[in-house]
Order: structure tokens, then sequence, then C-alpha cells
């Protein structure tokens, strides 16, 4: 016990004595109590946080483990930009199998973004004009070298957006033949095989329109509402109305049967629209329709198309994503990496850790799986 301090020449009466002691005697008490609290906090911050890390472990185990599920699972490969750490962003195309297997630069300083895949070229803007690479080579050729705003691939074509006013445009790759479809501010572009569709902005609202390929006939097909983010399906387009407060609807690809298809809202633009079409918010598989819920800090969630049941698919917040045969691809908002989830087997893998801008899986080339083992194959 710590011994009272006092000076030599001071006399103290046994009175006063036993009042400092007493005195002592509380403060100790005081400290010690305090010295409990402190190690009883610590103690119960640490049982916390070691239970809430079992728990997102638990909850966020993206080791591939040995299965049928994960010798079933099909490999790809997947294109991605990472964004160099300077003044002026300077940017290189990688790509990683899906499995985690072969990370490697593709093109280091490429310029690329909006990356696309398709007839064996890499596709992407770079200072806004439309350029590409051959895969397996470092050879980058220019297809429309300014203006360019957006632009989708299609058999062979390029689709593009392109000057101040948004003209809607498309260039043979092979041949280099420039067209111009006589469409104008377009800021979404979809293409199957017969008609262009493009949404149009009219100032008061955004309106889709289906644009025959070989005449360049143009026809409205959405009458009431305000259009944003379009993806195709079948017979259908489905779009983000921003009239009714980001609903999603559908309208058939012919004009008619404009609704909306549940009270469910997903991601929409702001004012300009970043993305060539919806694609990496939503899509719709044997008879569900996946999207972004914005409603559930963004989440996945899925709805079946008839009966209008709802149900979630991912717990994490889905910044961008990619759909290949029953396989989603996709970013976790806040998070670096890309990872994968099979809705079909449930099966579930990180694919990269990378800090990555964006990218794109090439559905067109199959990788062969050859894991086996359960180890973390993630091999950056």
């Amino acid at each position: 016990m710590q011994r009272l301090q006092f000076d030599e020449d001071e006399k103290l009466t046994r009175k006063e004595y036993l009042k400092r002691k007493k005195k002592q005697a509380n403060n100790l008490k005081q400290r010690s109590k305090l010295t409990y609290i402190i190690f009883a906090s610590v103690i119960a911050i640490t049982i916390y946080l070691i239970i809430q890390i079992i728990i997102y472990n638990e909850r966020n185990n993206f080791k591939y483990v040995e299965g049928d599920a994960n010798k079933a699972q099909e490999v790809y490969n997947i294109y991605y930009v990472t964004e160099g750490y300077t003044y002026n962003p300077v940017y290189t195309l990688n790509s990683i199998y899906s499995n985690g297997f072969e990370d490697k630069i593709v093109f280091s300083n490429s310029g690329l973004t909006d990356i696309k895949v398709s007839d064996g070229y890499i596709y992407g803007i770079k200072e806004e004009g439309i350029y590409r690479i051959k895969k397996n080579s470092d050879e980058i050729e220019p297809l429309v070298e300014k203006d360019v705003s957006k632009f989708t691939v299609d058999s062979g074509v390029v689709y593009f957006t392109q000057g101040d006013d948004l003209s809607l445009k498309s260039i043979n790759t092979d041949t280099k033949e420039t067209k111009e479809i006589g469409i104008n501010n377009v800021s979404e572009i979809l293409v199957d095989e017969n008609n262009i569709y493009a949404v149009k902005d009219e100032k008061t609202k955004k309106v889709l329109y289906r644009i025959k390929k070989d005449t360049n006939e143009r026809y409205e097909i959405t009458k009431d509402s305000n259009v944003s983010y379009i993806i195709e399906k079948g017979d259908k387009i489905y779009y983000v109305n921003k009239k009714d407060s980001n609903k999603i609807y559908s309208v058939d690809k012919n004009g008619g049967n404009e609704k909306k298809v549940d009270d469910i809202v997903t991601v929409s633009d702001k004012g300009e629209i970043k993305e060539v079409d919806g694609s990496k918010y939503m899509f719709v598989d044997n008879g569900y329709l996946f999207y972004v819920n914005v409603e559930d800090s963004n989440t996945l969630w899925r709805i079946n198309l008839e009966s209008k049941e709802k149900e979630k698919v991912l717990s994490m917040s889905v910044e961008i994503l990619q759909d290949i045969n029953k396989t989603i691809f996709y970013k976790v908002k806040g998070e670096m990496g890309v990872y994968l989830y099979n809705y079909d087997t449930k099966f579930m893998s990180q694919v990269t850790n990378r800090k990555i801008k964006e990218f794109f899986v090439d559905q067109t080339e199959r990788i062969e799986n050859g894991i086996t083992n359960g180890d973390n194959i993630n091999r950056k």
C-alpha cells in the first residue's frame, strides 16, 4: 500500500493522520473501480469483435471448396480496368480467369474504359474515341477518333453516339463505313437481331424508340414513361420509369402493353445516364427479373414475373454486375475486387481482390476448370 507523504517538520495529530489515511484509501478504491471498468470494457469489445468476425466470415466465405458445385462452375476470362495513382488517371487493361488464375496485364496504360468484348476484340473508349485491341495482341486500332459518348457492339457493327447533339451512328468494323441512323439526343442504345432501341432525350422526358436496322424507320415505343436504364429480353424491354418514382416497367418491343412490373425500384440516372444501357443493374432469366434494390441498400433481389413473389439473392451492396449463364459477376460497393455467385448451385467465390474500376466477362471463350482442391484460388 502506498505510504502517506509529508514533510519532516510537519506534525500531525492522530485525527488528521486517520483522516488523510481514509482519503487515500477512497482514492485507491476509485482508481481500482476505474481500472476494473476499463478492463471489463476492453474484454467486452474484444469478444464483440471476435463474434462479428466469425459472423462476417460465415456470411462472406468466398473460398473455393471441393465439391460438385466447384467442379461444375464454368470458367471465363474477365477483362478489367485498373486506375493508376496519378493526377490524370492512367487506365491499364488486365485479364484474369474467373477461377482466380492467370491474372495478367493485357495492355499497360491503354487508356481504355467502358470496355466490351466481341468478335475477337476488346473495345473501349479512349480520349473520346472508340478503339479496339485484338485478343492476344498489343496493337490498338482506332475506329472512331473523336467526340464519342457511348457505344455498343453487335455482329461486326459498332453503334455509337457522337457530337454535342449525341447523334446515333454506326460503323462497320471491317469496311470502316460509317452511317447516320437519323436520331439525336440519344442517351441509351440496345440492339437485337433486326432492330436498334434508342432512348431519346426530349427535354421533358426520355422516350424509347425502335429503329429498323435496314431502313432506319423509327417507331415510338413508350408513350407515358420517362425512361431510364433499359434492358431487353425476348419480346420485351424492361426499364426504370422516373415518372413513377423509379419503378421498373416493361413494354413490348412492338410498343404495346406498357406497364409496371411491380412496386420495385432499382438504379436510375440522376440527370445524366452513365451507362449505355441498364444491364449493369438488372437482367431477366428463366422467368425472374433480377435487380439492384435501392430500397434495401443496393442488395440484389429477384421477382418472379408471374407470381410477383420477391426474394433477396445477395445481401451485399452491389455496385455493378454482369450475368453469364446463371452466374452473377459483381462488384461490392465500397470494396475492392470482383465476386461471382451462381444462383443455381449457390456457389460463391472471390475472383480477385484488386482495386478495379470496371470489368467485362468474355462469354465467347470457355476456360477449362482445373480446380480440384479446397484452397482459396485467388492468385493475385
